[in-house]
């Protein structure tokens, strides 16, 4: 899992509508965001002060080779680092332990209520259409914030086979709107990692967007905590000749 610079500026965009007067804020990854964007990049989201409080991984190489990101950067920072400059408590998630520490959380399956209601930031970068039990793994990730915290998507539209599933914006746009969530974000990516290009979507009508491999950011707040339930979708609730 990796966080292009436009994946930064959105996290950082974020932290302004999260929980205000609490530190360390609590982050939740759902598997380690490796930071794939240049020192330049990183210094222009975050600021001088920031970035000279930084530290870059020893083993940048091989991350870098992981993600095929040498037109990127020749650096990879320490995501903790980055986390703990900016007063943020990082926790990672995952099905197995995969680089040591991880928070063992199978999405397919409840999670424990000891964690509901835990965390201040919920970071989906590209996990939830991984997990074939996407109902259940979209209950736990909103069960697991905290009123007044937030969750950041970034999931495909239409990269075909990359997952279980691509994502429609009437998704978030139902789910999260059914169950005591604000949609403050919801917009398609095009090339997210190089050279992104934006494209406004509409969160519940048809529409056409003839581009290929594009991602969908969404940020979400939670206003009030709600037994979830599963959303009928929208151009059905306003169809007049049901009755639901």
């Amino acid at each position: 899992m990796g966080m292009s610079a436009m994946g930064l500026a959105l996290f950082s965009e974020m932290l302004k509508h999260t929980r205000l007067g609490v530190s360390p804020r609590s982050v939740l990854a759902f598997g380690y965001p490796d930071i794939l964007a240049s020192p330049e990049q990183i210094r222009q989201i975050f600021g001088q002060d920031v970035f000279e409080k930084l530290v870059f991984r020893a083993d940048s190489a091989d991350i870098i080779r992981w993600h095929n990101a040498s037109d990127i950067t020749d650096r990879v920072v320490d995501t903790f680092s980055l986390f703990s400059t900016l007063g943020l408590r990082l926790e990672v998630s995952d099905v197995v332990e995969a680089r040591g520490g991880e928070v063992i959380i199978d999405l397919n399956h409840p999670c424990s209520a000891s964690l509901h209601g835990r965390y201040d930031v919920l970071l989906d970068s590209g996990t939830l259409e991984h997990c074939f039990n996407i109902a259940q793994a979209a209950k736990n990730m909103a069960e697991l914030a905290r009123i007044g915290g937030c969750i950041l998507h970034g999931n495909p539209m239409n990269m075909y086979n990359h997952g279980f599933y691509n994502l429609n914006p009437t998704w978030y746009a139902d789910f999260y709107g059914d169950n005591g969530f604000d949609v403050l974000y919801l917009r398609a990516e095009e090339n997210p990692l190089r050279a992104p290009a934006f494209h406004d979507v509409p969160r519940y009508n048809r529409f056409q967007l003839d581009v290929k491999d594009v991602t969908l950011s969404c940020i979400v707040r939670k206003v009030e905590s709600r037994s979830i339930v599963w959303p009928v979708q929208t151009k059905y609730k306003n169809n007049p000749t049901l009755k639901i």
